[in-house]
Formats: C-alpha cells, sequence, structure tokens
C-alpha cells in the first residue's frame, strides 16, 4: 500500500501513511473480511427468511388483503437484512476513522475530528439569524475543529428536517438543511446581527422578510454598492450603518467568492451567511459525501481515492479561510 501525494496539504504524508496508517490498516483488514461475511450471511438469511414467511401466508390463507401482507413480510426480511448489513458497515467505518484520522489530524495540525459530534456548531444561533427556517430534528456528523492561521473554526455536516401534517393528518417529513455549517471565529466583533441571505427576487424577499419578524429578514435592509454581490444576495443588519462599514468591497469580493467556488452546480445560490459578535456562521448546501472513508465491500489496499477525498474536504474550511483573509484562491 502506498499514497501518492497530489496537494500541498498533502505534502509529507506518504511517509506518515508508510508508517502509520497502512500498518494499521492492514490490521483491521481481517475485521472488514469477517464482518464482509456476516453481513451477507444475515442479508440472505432475513431476506429469504422473509420471502419464505411471506409465501407461507400468501399460500396458507384466503381473503382480502393476504397478498399485500404476504408481500409486506417478504419486504420486511428484506429490510431487516440491509439494517443488519448497514450496522457492520458502520461498526466498519468506526474502525477505518480510528486508524486514519489521528495521522490525518497530527499531518495537518490544529486539527480534531469527530464522527458523531457532542455540540458541533451552534445550530440554533444560526437559526435565529435567518440562515435556514425552523426544524424539529436535527442530524450533526463528522465535525471538523481547529485553527487555521490563527483563525479558530469548527464544521459539521448537517441534516436538519421538520414535521407536518397534511390535511389528511398524514406526517411529512421536509428537509429544512442539508450540507456543511461552519463557524468562524472573527477578531473584530460585529456590529451587531448581519445576515447575508439569498436573493429570491422581489416577491421571495418580502415574503421572506413578512414571517421573519424582527430578526433575520425582517431586520432592515442594507444595500451594498457591489453589483455582482447584490445579484446574488441580500443584506439585513440591526445596525445598517455599522452593517455597510464593517463588509467592505474586497470583503464582498471574498463572500461572492466562497459562494461561487465551493457552492458545486449550485454556486453562490448553495450560500447563506452572517455574523453575529465575533462570530462568522456559514450555510453551505452540498450534495455528494463529506469525510467518508471505507468501503465494507472494498479492501484497505483500495483505500487511496478516499484519502485523497478525506484530504480535500478538510482544504475547503481552509480555502474559506484564505478568502477571508483577502487571498484569492482557486478551488480544487
Amino acid at each position: 500500500m502506498d499514497f501518492t501525494e497530489r496537494t500541498e496539504l498533502e505534502r509529507g504524508f506518504a511517509e506518515v501513511f508508510r508508517a502509520r496508517v497502512a500498518p494499521a490498516l492492514r490490521k483491521i483488514e481481517k475485521d472488514r473480511v469477517a464482518r464482509l461475511a456476516t453481513a451477507r450471511k444475515w442479508l440472505a438469511i432475513c431476506a429469504l427468511g422473509g420471502i419464505a414467511l411471506g409465501a407461507v401466508i400468501y399460500f396458507a390463507f384466503d381473503g382480502t388483503g393476504v397478498t399485500i401482507a404476504a408481500v409486506a413480510v417478504a419486504l420486511i426480511g428484506i429490510v431487516a437484512g440491509f439494517v443488519v448489513r448497514g450496522a457492520q458497515s458502520s461498526a466498519w467505518s468506526g474502525a477505518v476513522e480510528k486508524a486514519v484520522m489521528p495521522a490525518i489530524c497530527d499531518h495537518v495540525g490544529d486539527l480534531e475530528f469527530s464522527s458523531a459530534p457532542s455540540k458541533g456548531v451552534p445550530v440554533e444561533a444560526m437559526r435565529q439569524l435567518g440562515l435556514f427556517g425552523s426544524y424539529d430534528r436535527t442530524t450533526l456528523r463528522d465535525e471538523l475543529r481547529g485553527s487555521y492561521r490563527g483563525t479558530n473554526y469548527e464544521l459539521v455536516e448537517a441534516h436538519l428536517t421538520k414535521q407536518t401534517r397534511d390535511s389528511d393528518n398524514d406526517t411529512k417529513t421536509t428537509t429544512v438543511f442539508r450540507g456543511l455549517l461552519f463557524h468562524i471565529a472573527v477578531p473584530v466583533a460585529a456590529p451587531g446581527p448581519i445576515l447575508i441571505a439569498r436573493d429570491f427576487g422581489a416577491v421571495g424577499n418580502t415574503l421572506g422578510a413578512f414571517f421573519s419578524g424582527k430578526s433575520g429578514r425582517g431586520m432592515p435592509r442594507v444595500p451594498m454598492d457591489h453589483e455582482g454581490f447584490e445579484q446574488a444576495f441580500e443584506v439585513h443588519a440591526e445596525d445598517p450603518e455599522g452593517a455597510r462599514g464593517f463588509l467592505p468591497p474586497a470583503f464582498l469580493d471574498a463572500l461572492l467568492e466562497i459562494g461561487e467556488e465551493e457552492g458545486g452546480k449550485k454556486g453562490a445560490k448553495s450560500m447563506v451567511a452572517g455574523f453575529e459578535g465575533q462570530s462568522f456562521y456559514l450555510a453551505l448546501q452540498r450534495g455528494g459525501e463529506f469525510m467518508r472513508m471505507g468501503s465494507l465491500s472494498k479492501s484497505v489496499t483500495e483505500m487511496e481515492d478516499d484519502l485523497h477525498a478525506i484530504f480535500a474536504d478538510i482544504a475547503v474550511i481552509r480555502r474559506i479561510i484564505d478568502r477571508l483573509h483577502g487571498d484569492r484562491v482557486q478551488a480544487a
């Protein structure tokens, strides 16, 4: 097993990989093979058991609903099999994280990782500022916390949902936000709350302000003398004049670039941000995986691309901080 360095952040990691990561991965490869065998066995047992029981119900009973019941039982068995497989896969991923992430964090420096964060970023403070709507369930995972260029930060992958009931009293779950949430410390406190919201057009912006009360979009709108920024965002602040002085054109350039370069296919439409005190909040909608490594069905000898992806995920926060410091940066 080898690791080929591709980026500046990876420089020097090849030796770390040979000395620390590769031996640890070899030790847990037998565990992967055993877990994969267990997962396959229970998937087969549950699926075949469900199908067999469904067949018994179908042929042994008459009456309306028997076919539906038989199919339901069969499906329950199949689903149970995939649940068992998922549990084995999750346990394996945890073993890979323990083998890989301490070495990567030590190599990067001033970095901590948690797959199951106990605190995460201040999600509720971000909601109150208006970065996203109300939610009633929060799922946080894969938190990075550290310091870069003297700037403390934390980021986490978040899935926020809300349950509602329709006219038939059926429960409906709506995704409020899915992506990355960032909390970045700033050296100078903002002059009151500032929201950098997406521009939804005249009607959308008016409705958003109406339902926001006195916070978020309900705060006074702050026109910015920056045509490109104004095409993508609206600034709202408790202290409009203070906010205008706090957000110079160069900083607006940086925010616009962050949205366009880090927002994937949606570009700037994927981003909202805000300031409160000495905190800069950023919500970045993002598809795809974040900080994922290893697969139950893939040998540890085939993990190099996963490790490159981990470094690429870590590099996102560094590029954002570089831009906030005024540097011109190209996305990976």
